[in-house]
């Protein structure tokens, strides 16, 4: 069977992306990038997305390496396509979560990076090779694992290419948390995220995306400060406010 993206959507808003891939370990070829940026772009409704690999120990091995060849002058090379369905995904105004059991490899590695969280298993190993592949990775790819995990993990990554457990993953805050049952860990954050304010939390991505960058620029701020007005003015304010004082659950509805 080729490779593909299983999308569910269950209740509450979460969206369920599973990278499928029978036989080659999940690995992602650019018929699967194609059907996630679809699943990312196209997600009315969306509150959070789940991410994780079809199968039992396993996330992905990262780029079919059969899908790869050589490339002319001009031709663009496979990890920018990637890295611009990533900055879409990374920047959707719907939090994301990758549950991380198994096998988490170069372009895999860097799916579960894009996310905001990652939940690794005892079974988890990341590893970014291009430098036992012989290739040098975009740009926007590398300034992607600094913005994370800072440069001293990055050059460690990258120019030793060796695997990093689960534990050492957390020690250099590759992953967020190791547990025993990480897919059900991973699904119990989305349904947390998806239930908080929508607009409160595409605005406070924003916010912190912007202050990644370094200094933020007077038009950036002015429009991070009509983003939070709006929310301040939000029908989901004022029903966040009455449900503490009504000792409830919020129904908050992006408006």
């Amino acid at each position: 069977m080729p490779a593909a993206l299983r999308v569910e959507d269950r209740a509450g808003g979460v969206r369920a992306l599973t990278l499928s891939n029978p036989g080659r370990k999940n690995a992602i070829d650019s018929t699967l990038l194609q059907q996630l940026d679809a699943a990312v772009t196209q997600a009315s409704g969306v509150r959070a997305f789940l991410v994780l690999g079809e199968g039992d120990g396993i996330f992905s091995a990262g780029w079919d390496l059969n899908d790869l060849s050589t490339y002319g002058e001009g031709e663009r090379l496979p990890d920018e396509r990637l890295s611009e369905v990533l900055d879409r995904l990374m920047h959707h105004p719907a939090p994301s979560v990758a549950a991380i059991d198994g096998p988490a490899f170069g372009a895999a590695c860097e799916l579960a990076l894009a996310c905001d969280f990652r939940v690794a298993g005892a079974r988890a190993v990341l590893s970014m090779p291009p430098a036992r592949l012989g290739v040098v990775y975009s740009l926007n790819g590398l300034d992607r694992f600094r913005a994370k995990v800072g440069d001293a993990t990055t050059r460690y990554l990258f120019l030793t290419g060796r695997r990093v457990t689960a534990d050492e993953a957390l020690r250099r805050g590759l992953v967020d948390t190791v547990s025993d049952a990480p897919v059900a860990e991973a699904e119990r954050l989305c349904t947390e995220l998806a239930g908080n304010a929508p607009l409160a939390v595409a605005g406070l991505k924003q916010g912190l995306s912007l202050l990644s960058h370094g200094e933020v620029s007077d038009a950036a701020l002015a429009d991070y400060q009509a983003v939070r007005r709006r929310s301040f003015n939000s029908a989901d304010a004022a029903e966040g406010r009455l449900s503490i004082l009504e000792k409830r659950a919020p129904r908050f509805r992006g408006e």
